[in-house]
C-alpha cells in the first residue's frame, strides 16, 4: 500500500515556519533600532509644533546629549521590536495536525485534542471552531491562514471536517439580559462577558465562555453581541 494510515503521517503545521519567524524578528529589531535611533531628533521636530501631546517627556528626552543618548534609544528600540516581534508570534494561531491530536498553540497556551474526542471541525468565518462528539464547543480560536491549508491537513489526517460550516448555525439565539430559557448562573456569566467583551478583555471572555461551556450551552461572538445555543442538537 503507498497510502500511510493518518497515525504514521508526518504532522501538518500551520502558523509561522522558521524562516517567517526569523524575518519578523530581523524585521521588528530593524524597525526597532531605527526608530530608537532617531527618537531624539523626532522629539526636537515634534516640540517645534503648535502642539504636540507628552511635551513633558519629549523635553526631558530633548534635554539629553551626547552619543551615549543615542546608544541608549538605539537599545531601547531593539528591546521594543523584541517584545513586539514575539507578541505577533504569540498572537497568531499555531496550529499542529496529527493522526492522534490537534495541537492548538496561541498567546503562550497549549491547547491538546484528542481525535477520539473530537466530532466536528469547522471555519465560523475567521474562527477555526473545534466540537466535541455531544456537539460541546472544545475550541475557538481566531483562524488568519488561507482556509484551504486546515481542510486539507484535517482530511488527510482523518477528521471529521465541515466544508459547509458550522451545522449548528440555526439553532444560535440572540443573548439578551435574563434570558428565560437560560438557568440564572449563565445569564450572570453572560452578562459578566458581555462587560468584559465591551472593555475588550480578551482573555477575560475566553475564561467565562469556557465557563459558560461547563454548564452545557454555547456562546459565541459577532461584536459585543452574543448568540447561545445549548450544547446538543435539539436542545
Amino acid at each position: 500500500m503507498n497510502a500511510l494510515r493518518p497515525s504514521y503521517q508526518k504532522p501538518t503545521v500551520i502558523g509561522f515556519s522558521v524562516a517567517i519567524r526569523v524575518l519578523i524578528f530581523a524585521g521588528c529589531i530593524i524597525l526597532g533600532i531605527a526608530l530608537g535611533y532617531f527618537i531624539p531628533l523626532i522629539a526636537k521636530w515634534a516640540l517645534t509644533l503648535p502642539w504636540v501631546p507628552f511635551e513633558g517627556p519629549l523635553k526631558l528626552i530633548t534635554s539629553f546629549s551626547g552619543v551615549w543618548v543615542t546608544v541608549v534609544t538605539s537599545f531601547l528600540g531593539l528591546l521594543a521590536g523584541l517584545w513586539f516581534a514575539e507578541e505577533v508570534i504569540k498572537d497568531t494561531l499555531r496550529v499542529v495536525v496529527s493522526g492522534e491530536t490537534i495541537r492548538l498553540e496561541k498567546d503562550g497556551v497549549v491547547q491538546d485534542l484528542s481525535l477520539a474526542d473530537i466530532g466536528l471541525v469547522f471555519l465560523d468565518g475567521k474562527q477555526l471552531v473545534i466540537l466535541g462528539n455531544a456537539g460541546e464547543e472544545l475550541a475557538r480560536e481566531t483562524y488568519e491562514w488561507a482556509s484551504g491549508r486546515i481542510a486539507i491537513a484535517l482530511t488527510e489526517h482523518g477528521y471529521p471536517w465541515s466544508p459547509g460550516g458550522d451545522p449548528y448555525q440555526e439553532q444560535f439565539r440572540r443573548w439578551v439580559l435574563d434570558t428565560p430559557d437560560l438557568p440564572p448562573a449563565v445569564n450572570a456569566l453572560l452578562k459578566a462577558r458581555e462587560i468584559a467583551l465591551k472593555k475588550k478583555e480578551k482573555g477575560e471572555a475566553k475564561e467565562l465562555r469556557l465557563e459558560v461551556s461547563k454548564l452545557g450551552f454555547v456562546v459565541k461572538d459577532e461584536e459585543t453581541r452574543q448568540y447561545w445555543r445549548g450544547q446538543t442538537t435539539g436542545q
